[in-house]
């Protein structure tokens, strides 16, 4: 998360004016950040006056991981009840996850409202690209923050970023219709779905939410009050995505990534499955096909057993995943979403995506070892709960993200969407699940040097080949 990249910064505090006052003729300082020197930052300029600040980012070698950032801070003194943006236009190449502009409110009761534009970073070969992200600063703030962010390989150049601040607004200022639209449909359904609603103090929280919209003149003003409400649940999973990310959610799926399917020496099939994202029928139906068709191809090499990878499946979609695994899972009961008002309808490969493997793929019986790690979320963990009661099986690896919990999506007025956590995974046997998963037998990945290889692939190996008896000798 952006916070936490931040609690080590050494950033100077500066004074904010809003628009049209002049000012400080003091330059802002940089901040720069970087994981283990893997990528050059550079800042110059201040964001207060009209020229703005540039910064450049760049990635050190192809392979880099974390992130690159440029930060700085300013005083809330002059800005609150106002509400800040930040603006820029930037200019990638090669950035393989993207650059984004962040920004952070700290103080008084918000304990930090936070806009980090993750949901609409630059990414790829993109020439001049404007952004902005903006929040309201309540009357108790102390600071704002704020930055650039690049994270994987490639550039970003950023110019013209600027901080302004827009007119002065009261805890009662009113919202357009469509903004409090938006706001109040958003109240409502946390109220009445969210898995933790009852923690809520709604009496306190409420009209703190409604302050922090107060003057909103578009919908997406009203967005950072949610997100604050969202955080309130503390069940952190639950999100609201823009409507240009909530359209893509919906009518996405044919970029994902396929499930990857190899023989391995000693009669040992893979399947490393990623994270599906998109609800689109057609890719759904694409991605299950090509999967049975994947493990169809080293189904007859597999006479020890298998393995599936989970520990970079991230989430998004379940039924795509389910039922490309369905080969392995059958027609069984695998497991259910319990709410509050109680358990829902048992999971089922194949439901939701109606594609049944062929009938010479049956895999029901065959040994499976099951992979898990720090990665394997939402959705991810969804698949690994369903393994979890099945004949000749067993996990490997380490404890999941820990986001074993059901999320709804709900549109609101404007296209965006909340996906709300109103249930817990539960699985075949009963077991009730809400947190990490762990696995059956627990390897630390980061205990063990490259040199070692892969000691979970190794374990899980070495299991199926005991379990199995494949390895044993004809008598």
């Amino acid at each position: 998360m952006v916070r936490g990249a931040l609690t080590h910064l050494a950033v100077v505090l500066l004074t904010l004016v809003p628009v049209g006052a002049q000012a400080p003729q003091r330059a802002p300082a940089w901040a720069r950040d970087t994981v283990a020197g893997a990528y050059l930052v550079e800042a110059v300029g201040s964001v207060l006056d009209p020229p703005g600040a540039t910064i450049s980012i760049r990635s050190l070698n192809t392979g880099a991981a974390g992130s690159g950032m440029a930060a700085s801070s300013l005083s809330a003194d002059s800005v609150r009840n106002r509400r800040v943006t930040l603006s820029a236009d930037l200019q990638t190449r090669g950035a393989t996850e993207g650059a984004l502009l962040w920004l952070r409110v700290d103080g008084g009761a918000t304990v930090s409202l936070l806009d980090n534009g993750f949901d609409r970073p630059v990414r790829g070969d993109a020439d001049w690209t404007s952004r902005s992200v903006s929040l309201p600063v309540p009357a108790d703030a102390t600071s704002v923050a704020f930055g650039v962010m690049m994270s994987g390989g490639g550039s970003v150049s950023v110019r013209n970023l600027r901080v302004a601040s827009g007119l002065a607004f009261s805890s009662d200022s009113p919202l357009t219709p469509a903004a409090r639209n938006v706001l109040d449909t958003a109240i409502a359904l946390i109220k009445e779905q969210a898995l933790r609603r009852d923690a809520v103090a709604w009496d306190v929280v409420e009209p703190r939410v409604r302050a922090l919209a107060a003057g909103a003149e578009r919908t997406s003003d009203v967005y950072p009050a949610i997100r604050y409400l969202i955080r309130q649940l503390d069940d952190h999973h639950s999100r609201l995505t823009i409507p240009s990310q909530t359209a893509a959610f919906l009518s996405g799926g044919a970029q994902n990534p396929p499930v990857e399917a190899r023989s391995l020496p000693g009669g040992v099939g893979y399947v490393k499955v990623p994270g599906y994202v998109g609800a689109d029928t057609s890719a759904m139906w694409t991605y299950t096909t090509r999967t049975h068709q994947a493990i169809g191809a080293i189904a007859t090499s597999a006479t020890c057993g298998w393995i599936v990878d989970l520990r970079q499946n991230t989430g998004g979609n379940m039924w795509p995943m389910l039922a490309g695994l369905q080969p392995f899972l059958g027609s069984a009961e695998l497991g259910t979403f319990e709410s509050p008002a109680g358990r829902g309808a048992p999971w089922i490969a194949g439901r939701n995506v109606d594609i049944d493997p062929p009938p010479a793929l049956d895999l029901e019986s065959a040994w499976v070892a099951v992979l898990t790690g720090p990665r394997t979320a939402s959705s991810g963990e969804v698949v690994a709960i369903a393994f979890r009661g099945r004949e000749h099986t067993r996990s490997f690896g380490e404890p999941t993200a820990g986001l074993s919990t059901a999320n709804n999506t709900v549109l609101l007025p404007d296209g965006a969407a909340l996906f709300l956590t109103t249930a817990i995974d539960v699985d075949r046997t009963g077991q009730r699940y809400g947190e990490k998963v762990d696995p059956d037998e627990h390897i630390d990945a980061r205990a063990v040097t490259s040199a070692a290889g892969d000691p979970a692939m190794t374990a899980a190996t070495a299991w199926l080949k005991t379990s199995s008896m494949c390895d044993r000798p004809p008598r």
